[in-house]
This record gives C-alpha cells, sequence and structure tokens, in this order.
C-alpha cells in the first residue's frame, strides 16, 4: 500500500508546518527532519510496520516527534562540544582529578552488565553511531533508545553512591 505523490506533498505539507512549529520557522534543518521523517514513514510502509492503516496520521506524527527529539538532542550534544573545545578560559581540571575521574567512572562500569557497559562506552566515549551500536550490540532502535536510558539511570545511581561513600569516608 504505497501512497502516491499528491497523498506524500499532502503528508510534506503537514510536517513542515508541525515541525515550524517545534523547531522554529527560521530553523535551517526543518526540510531535512521533514525529509527524514518520511524516509521512516515510507520504510515502516513497505516493512508492514504500520498495525493500524486507518491511523496512518498518528503513526507519522509519532515519527515526527521522535525524529525531533533527536534532532533537539543532537544540537544539545554538539552546542555541548564547541562550548567545551572553545578557546574560552574555563579552569582546567588537573591531571590528578582527571584520574580520580577516570577511576570513578572505571568503577561504575565495573559493577554494571556487560550490555549497558557496551553501550554506554560505545555511545559516549567511543562516540560511535547508534546505528553502528545497534548492529554490535544486536539491538533493534527501540531496544537501543531503552537500553541507553536504563544504563545511564543505572551508572548514574552507583556513581552518586560512590560519591556519598567517598564524602562520608573523608570526613
Amino acid at each position: 500500500m504505497e501512497p502516491d505523490s499528491q497523498k506524500i506533498e499532502q503528508y510534506r505539507i503537514r510536517l513542515r508546518s508541525k515541525v515550524s512549529y517545534h523547531l522554529g520557522k527560521f530553523c535551517p534543518d526543518i526540510e531535512d527532519v521533514v525529509q527524514e521523517t518520511l524516509t521512516r514513514f515510507l520504510c515502516a510502509l513497505r516493512q508492514e510496520k504500520i498495525l493500524n492503516p486507518e491511523k496512518t496520521g498518528a503513526f507519522l506524527s509519532g515519527i515526527c516527534n521522535n525524529v525531533i527529539q533527536e534532532y533537539r538532542r543532537r544540537l544539545w550534544r554538539e552546542s555541548k562540544a564547541d562550548a567545551q573545545w572553545s578557546g574560552s578560559k574555563s579552569p582546567s581540571t588537573s591531571e590528578s582529578e582527571m584520574l580520580e575521574l577516570r577511576d570513578a567512572v572505571a568503577a561504575a562500569l565495573a559493577q554494571m552488565g556487560e550490555r549497558d557497559c557496551q553501550v554506554l562506552r560505545a555511545f559516549y566515549l567511543q562516540e560511535k553511531e547508534k546505528e553502528e551500536i545497534c548492529q554490535s550490540a544486536s539491538l533493534t532502535d527501540g531496544q537501543f533508545r531503552v537500553t541507553l536510558f536504563r544504563a545511564k539511570d543505572r551508572f548514574r545511581k552507583i556513581y552518586r553512591q560512590q560519591l556519598k561513600q567517598a564524602a562520608s569516608a573523608g570526613h
């Protein structure tokens, strides 16, 4: 059930309006977000992943929401990296503090499951693309997002517990 070009153009117009609303009408990447949304929609359609064809609009809107969120996360990550590497004078971390931080991260990762460590290391430390991680860990896109979310939460809890223990030992 492939939609005709007129139907796709209608989707494109509606998506452009939605993306403009959420990202601002002066965002330079509106067309890219719309195109990515339509590409994912057509792939899902060809793979027969749409369970309720009568709710195609809602399905398309959900895909669009995901693409918008991914776009925002990418911008946030890039702006954070730019701020980190900008020439601004910021207090630098001493070598001993960096070693302590590395040890704390390694200790927290050691307390976690193998898959969680693999995903966190690949995504944050090795800065691999999501698709590459999914392929190497045999994860679907949805499984990756859930695994990453849960792994970050576990890491955060373990790391905070270590900080509490270190603070109480130092007093």
